[in-house]
């Protein structure tokens, strides 16, 4: 059985959010004890202040992604008006992942393990993003479950690490995954920064474990966002670095597998949007669809599955 996964972002995300719930029980105490308020009242402005700052963080993301938007064709194009029922479901399933889902990975997604479970398809291993963990493909795994998929999301950790510090932890897992189920290859489906990672392991490891890559918002080119990120990985992610250069120059003869690139856009934090147009990649844009929307809309998730029956179907051959 392989070792648990620590789970350090989990960790970290308990601790900040009981910070957060200690400071607003305080506040809370102070507008009921000294000033009189109400119950209901104080509880309604301390709601309204959480959820308010997270809400402006989201709208903040929008605004950067807006200034240095890719050009959009005639197609895509989504009004103000129309984008903010999106803006406002981006912000709903940040504020889910980042509550509930990440840092109480362990009720949501078990204890880590990789499921038994092999047959005839291909298996599917997620690989998460920038500053996150396999809690954001909650509704992936359970849509790809309940179509009989064998599917298996992972962490990989540091998380201010290099990107190449994630190509091991990946490459562990999914020999770890192949092991489990008896597969010969696996189909790699990333979110954000889970893209690089997969790349940078297809160019250390090649393609014998890999049928296919799948990546969703990947930001192949760089986003403007990882200017105000923190660390190596952030520095990693910023557009015309030289990691993003070299890893380009390794792919420039050949990609080792079929490669589809799906991005939004709308994407609020990949920048320039085509950032994720990838010169080897079937590039399959969307619009109205936000960076973390990605890994729980309905319209992607079949894009997916899609995907997942085109590599069986070429396996097959």
């Amino acid at each position: 059985m392989a070792a648990p996964t620590q789970e350090t972002l989990a960790r970290r995300l308990r601790l900040i959010l009981g910070g957060e719930v200690g400071v607003y029980v305080a506040l809370g105490a102070w507008l009921c004890v000294s000033h009189g308020w109400g119950l209901a009242a104080a509880v309604g402005v301390v709601v309204a202040i959480a959820l308010g700052w997270r809400v402006a963080f989201i709208l903040v993301t929008y605004a950067l992604a807006w200034r240095n938007r890719s050009p959009t064709p005639p197609e895509f194009r989504r009004s103000v008006f129309a984008l903010l029922p999106h803006a406002l479901r981006e912000a709903a399933v940040w504020i889910a992942g980042y509550t509930a889902l990440q840092p109480f990975v362990r009720v949501f997604m078990g204890d880590g393990q990789p499921p038994h479970a092999g047959g005839r398809r291909l298996p599917m291993l997620l690989v998460h993003g920038y500053v996150s963990n396999r809690g954001v493909w909650w509704v992936f795994r359970r849509a790809l479950e309940a179509r009989g998929e064998t599917v298996w999301a992972v962490t990989l950790e540091p998380v201010y690490g290099a990107i190449d510090s994630l190509v091991e932890p990946l490459a562990a897992r999914i020999d770890e995954f192949l092991a489990s189920t008896g597969a010969q290859q696996v189909v790699l489906v990333t979110h954000s920064m889970g893209g690089l990672v997969a790349r940078a392991y297809l160019r250390d490891h090649g393609a014998a474990k890999v049928a296919r890559l799948v990546t969703l918002g990947g930001p192949h080119h760089g986003s403007v966002h990882a200017y105000l990120g923190a660390g190596a990985n952030a520095r990693q992610m910023e557009p015309g670095s030289p990691w993003l250069d070299a890893l380009a120059r390794s792919e420039a003869q050949s990609f080792a597998v079929p490669f589809t690139s799906i991005f939004s856009y709308q994407d609020n934090f990949v920048a320039p949007q085509t950032s994720s147009v990838h010169p080897a990649a079937r590039n399959v844009p969307l619009a109205g669809i936000g960076h973390v929307s990605l890994a729980f809309s309905g319209e992607v998730l079949e894009l997916v599955a899609a995907e997942l029956d085109a590599a069986n179907a070429a396996v097959r051959k």
